[in-house]
């Protein structure tokens, strides 16, 4: 399932760093989500989600935290939990070898610049000076 995390870079640094980030819940196309919001395609769902998370991403940010960021990931049905409306809960660590790309956030949510998960270490010097 993929699935959304709000970030900042010093956050992403430590999961480059050891692998593994251990958070409670990720937004996550949810049986409910789908169903309310019948009119989006899966493409449409997983934008919209991950404006969600850009949002969540943009209240993270402090003097220390660097750039807002989202990181997407394709997490084994293994790791999810329970579902609310909007979020799954995990049942252990994220891997890094679970991430599938990590989006910049922008001024504003709606604002994203995508990055292959390859491309962090080159970047995260850049976006923890932001």
């Amino acid at each position: 399932m993929r699935v959304y995390l709000a970030s900042t870079a010093d956050e992403l640094q430590e999961f480059i760093e050891s692998q593994s980030l251990d958070v409670a819940e990720v937004y996550a196309p949810t049986p409910i989500y789908s169903a309310t919001h019948a009119e989006m395609d899966e493409e449409e769902l997983e934008y919209s989600l991950s404006l969600l998370a850009a949002e969540d991403a943009l209240d993270f940010v402090d003097d220390e935290s660097g750039a807002a960021l989202v990181i997407a990931l394709e997490a084994p049905d293994s790791i999810i939990g329970s579902f609310d409306e909007i979020s799954a809960d995990l049942l252990s660590p994220l891997s890094w070898s679970m991430v599938e790309a990590i989006f910049l956030v922008g001024e504003d949510a709606e604002d994203l610049t995508w990055f292959a998960p390859q491309e962090a270490k080159a970047s995260i010097s850049e976006w923890l000076a932001q």
